[in-house]
């Protein structure tokens, strides 16, 4: 009885770091960030990814010990958080990508930069996965309700 419990736990941390690290990552992000505000970029987005994962594994761990996977997978709402969810990974790859290039130029105590058109598009990507993320338990939610099943 106690597993569901700590799965749950570890699955709202997992969330509230992944939303910390958004959060984070996009009032450190500047045009021409110092070497320390790059670092720190990498090192949130390490942690947000670590969090994904975490949240991922506690929620597939979840299905098992709640209600079973029938149950989420007649479920719509259950279908619109997996998408949320996917489309927040997918948009995640190019913030990452450029603070992995950044990883020779950080350890070689060098600062790097942004075009003005990657900053741009970071800063909205990092607003819009804060969007869906803040989005996704409206539909976690309505999943623990049967709000949406299949008929």
């Amino acid at each position: 009885m106690l597993w569901p419990i700590v799965a749950a736990w570890l699955h709202y941390i997992g969330v509230m770091l992944f939303l910390a690290c958004l959060l984070g990552e996009h009032l450190v992000l500047k045009p021409e960030p110092t070497l320390a505000q790059a670092r720190t970029l990498q090192i949130l987005d390490g942690t947000y990814g670590g969090s994904a994962a975490v949240v991922l594994a506690t929620g597939i761990w979840r299905m098992f010990l709640e209600k079973g996977v029938g149950y989420y997978l007649h479920d719509v709402a259950f279908h619109i958080l997996v998408a949320l969810f996917v489309i927040i990974g997918l948009l995640s790859i190019y913030p990452t990508v450029i603070f992995i290039r950044w990883r020779r130029i950080t350890a070689a105590g060098q600062t790097p930069t942004l075009a003005l058109g990657q900053f741009k598009r970071i800063q909205m990507i990092l607003r819009v996965e804060m969007l869906l993320l803040l989005i996704a338990p409206l539909f976690a939610t309505g999943m623990a309700h049967g709000w949406l099943t299949f008929s």
